[in-house]
């Protein structure tokens, strides 16, 4: 571990010689973020920052050092909030985690957030991906071996690994000459222009994007901006495309909800708009009938005829089911008024080629849907499996006859009841995944009740 060398003076302030690899980490994500906090030492909390902090607060409960590296021999160790630092590249960095294994050290960070999802499969953000390797810069500089490392999702509970070639190290030392150079300018990076990212971020009533550029008569924004610096995987909007619009930054939810109810002996009445859950004399919630997309009743619970005309109305379905979750009925508004379009779909049905074409489209989308369940839950998903639904999805697309089709079906369903098992997580002291055991290869029978 080393001590951090005096600060160097900037047109601005005065900042530590050191970078910390999370600073590197907003300046990918946006350099303006990266002035605010990093130059000007300005830092708003947000829900997600709180969450996060709470998070790496269990983490780093337990910090630990690592031994030198001609003491790790072939021992296996784990060492929590390890700060070292690199007077080579000038960078510091408090690593959540150091597993090492046969001499090898991987740096494991901890992230509130999920995974990026792309064609491929998961991936790491572009800012978590060089926060990952200017760790890996930061051990190999200290004599470790280090050739990758790996993020952990809190909200999906995945891992996403990633090797420290030759590109990842060479993109990495680039942008820690940029924030330097950003760091020691004079004029603060202009806003982003119509980003995303500016929804989330914790310091937008402070850096008002959209108001700086409006107020500015030239904006400082180059002919293609790049909203992602790092991973080459930016996206760039034209100035003209770019709107320099004020927008609505905070926006109220425009998507319905499924509402469900569960506790025993529970009344649901209605009141103008809103529905009013009650358990005997108390008021236990309101719902409004314009925010939900259907109401599910799981067990002994009684809904009045007021309520029900009030559903039926928008056409909202009320779905009854036993306390186990079995599905009994549904009752729904006039919904069926067109006889000519239902008289049509009765007769494309005894059509074998719209058959046929309606089952495609069925099974090439479960296929998908089973893909983004093992992306988005599975602990550390296989590239292999994905890429070969990804496959099946579009060979079912495809298929010549029902047989063909009935076949890619049970292919992709046998590769992912085969990776099923990684998708059943429970947590164990060391904040890591444990899997329970879920043995699957082949079914042996019908599904009964």
């Amino acid at each position: 571990m080393e001590a951090l060398k005096e600060p160097e003076a900037t047109g601005r302030a005065m900042v530590p010689e050191y970078l910390p690899a999370r600073m590197l980490n907003e300046f990918v994500y946006c350099p303006r973020l990266f002035f605010f906090e990093w130059v000007d030492g300005i830092f708003q909390e947000s829900a997600d920052t709180l969450e996060g902090k709470f998070q790496h607060k269990r983490v780093d409960e337990k910090p630990a050092s690592l031994p030198a590296p001609e003491e790790l021999g072939d021992e296996t160790l784990r060492s929590r909030s390890v700060t070292m630092s690199s007077d080579r590249y000038g960078v510091i960095a408090r690593m959540d985690l150091l597993e090492v294994d046969g001499g090898a050290v991987t740096p494991v960070d901890y992230k509130h957030g999920d995974p990026r999802e792309t064609e491929q499969g998961i991936e790491l953000w572009p800012a978590d991906k060089m926060q990952l390797a200017v760790q890996g810069l930061i051990l190999r500089d200290n004599g470790y071996r280090c050739e990758e490392g790996l993020v952990y999702y809190f909200k999906t509970k995945q891992r996403v690994r990633i090797g420290f070639d030759e590109a990842l190290i060479s993109d990495t030392l680039r942008i820690i000459g940029e924030a330097r150079a950003a760091a020691g300018a004079e004029q603060i990076p202009p806003p982003l222009v119509d980003s995303p990212k500016c929804q989330g971020c914790s310091l937008v009533g402070i850096c008002l994007p959209d108001e700086t550029l409006g107020m500015s008569a030239q904006p400082q924004v180059p002919d293609a901006v790049q909203l992602s610096l790092f991973g080459g995987n930016g996206e760039t909007r034209d100035r003209k495309s770019a709107a320099l619009t004020v927008r609505r930054l905070i926006a109220p939810r425009d998507d319905l909800r499924p509402a469900y109810l569960n506790t025993q002996g529970m009344r649901v009445g209605k009141s103008g708009e809103v529905l009013q859950a009650r358990e005997k004399d108390t008021l236990k919630q309101e719902i409004r009938i314009g925010e939900i997309s259907q109401l599910n009743l799981m067990g002994n619970i009684q809904l009045s005829t007021q309520a029900i005309q009030s559903l039926c109305q928008p056409d909202v379905p009320i779905c009854y089911f036993s306390q186990g979750g079995w599905f009994y009925g549904i009752t729904t508004g006039l919904n069926v008024k067109n006889v000519f379009l239902r008289k049509v779909q009765y007769r494309l049905a005894e059509e074998n080629w719209f058959v046929l074409s309606f089952a495609r489209h069925l099974i090439a989308g479960k296929i998908r849907n089973q893909r983004i369940m093992l992306q988005r839950n599975h602990v550390e998903p296989k590239a292999v499996t994905l890429q070969q639904m990804k496959t099946m999805a579009e060979r079912a697309e495809q298929a010549q006859n029902v047989e063909e089709l009935l076949g890619i079906e049970g292919n992709a369903a046998r590769l992912y009841f085969g990776d099923f098992e990684g998708m059943i997580k429970a947590e164990d002291d060391a904040d890591v995944p444990k899997q329970f055991k879920f043995d699957f290869s082949q079914r042996n029978r019908r599904a009964t009740r």
